[in-house]
């Protein structure tokens, strides 16, 4: 498994972004430029230019790539079923794994405040009782929220578990969590026990 990250694309500059596009395929390019403003446009090439040097890395991967999306929204590689991967991105942080097995991911910021209704919704009451214990809730409600997305993306199932019940009804995986408080996110990998 390799994991890619990109800090502070807050950061990334007119230019920057422009250069970025000469290196995506016309059909990401198209797919960027259908966001309206600057900063998820940033997330998103970004995201596929780490995708890009992935494939290149570990698998020499030149040529131009396309999706297939499963009828949950989960890409795979055409042409590559030797490749997993997944992308993820929030405002502070851009994400992408590969391995040669299903895996999943997630990278959120961490919440500034903790928003309780949303807890009870998302969270059982264990997972509400562990936030509301933490030395920090808002790392900790991140940190499971993370683990949540992160489980979808790795079954590819989209959310056909109720959200309070995603942690439990996945015992054979294996979740690594980390928190970066210096960059403001936590990300989360998911994969199946080996």
């Amino acid at each position: 498994m390799k994991i890619y990250l990109f800090n502070n694309p807050q950061d990334v500059t007119v230019q920057e972004l422009e250069r970025d596009l000469e290196l995506l395929p016309q059909w990401r390019r198209d797919v960027v430029m259908r966001y309206r403003f600057h900063s998820d446009r940033v997330l998103s090439a970004r995201a596929f230019l780490l995708l890009q040097q992935a494939l290149r890395e570990v698998w020499s991967i030149e040529d131009e790539i396309t999706f297939d999306i499963n009828e949950h929204g989960k890409p795979s590689i055409v042409g590559h079923p030797e490749v997993h991967f997944n992308m993820s991105h929030c405002k502070n942080g851009v994400l992408c794994v590969v391995d040669d097995q299903p895996v999943g991911c997630d990278i959120e910021t961490i919440a500034k405040d903790l928003n309780l209704d949303l807890c009870r919704y998302a969270m059982n009451e264990q997972e509400v009782l562990q936030i509301t214990t933490a030395g920090n809730p808002r790392i900790e409600f991140t940190r499971l929220w993370t683990m949540k997305e992160a489980v979808v993306k790795l079954t590819g199932e989209g959310l056909t578990t109720p959200l309070h019940d995603i942690l439990t009804a996945a015992p054979h995986v294996n979740l690594d969590t980390h928190v970066n408080e210096k960059h403001g996110y936590v990300y989360t990998i998911a994969t199946f026990s080996r």
